[in-house]
């Protein structure tokens, strides 16, 4: 029986949550949910990384450019992994994560984490990426509600 290759055990992952990825030259890449909107999702491996990148349909127009670098500031400075990031050139938001493979082939468990919590990352954010996209919200603000609902949950969580 021969091993799969990361990126099939990548695929077999989605399928088993009813995900089918399209083969896109060397990666994956799937549409998937994040609240409100539809997001791509691209896994992409090369000798020392597997990279999970999650486009979002908004593009920032010019005038909230930099009300944008400001919430993503905010939103990737408690990051241990991972960044959200916008093209300065055309305003394109995403969001990127990854997973070294050095000298070790990754377990189940770390490819559940790099693409279910990059994609659960993706989707607590989208909201507010939105809001601040379309000048709906002030950028600390638009991060804050998010956080906030985050530690309501953590609470909640405690108390029980």
């Amino acid at each position: 029986m021969t091993e799969l290759t990361l990126l099939e055990r990548v695929d077999a992952i989605l399928a088993q949550h009813g995900i089918i990825s399209q083969p896109d030259g060397e990666d994956r890449t799937t549409y998937i949910s994040c609240g409100l909107i539809g997001c791509r999702l691209r896994i992409s491996q090369d000798e020392r990384m597997l990279r999970c990148l999650i486009s979002f349909p908004i593009y920032v127009p010019d005038y909230q450019r930099l009300a944008m670098a400001e919430a993503l500031c905010r939103i990737n400075f408690p990051l241990y992994s991972g960044a959200m990031e916008m093209d300065m050139h055309d305003g394109e938001l995403r969001f990127r994560n990854g997973l070294p493979i050095l000298d070790s082939v990754p377990t189940q468990e770390q490819l559940d984490w790099l693409i279910f919590w990059s994609w659960g990352f993706a989707r607590r954010y989208s909201m507010a990426l939105l809001e601040v996209a379309v000048g709906a919200c002030d950028p600390e603000v638009a991060v804050a509600k998010v956080e906030a609902v985050g530690r309501q949950m953590m609470l909640e969580e405690r108390q029980e």
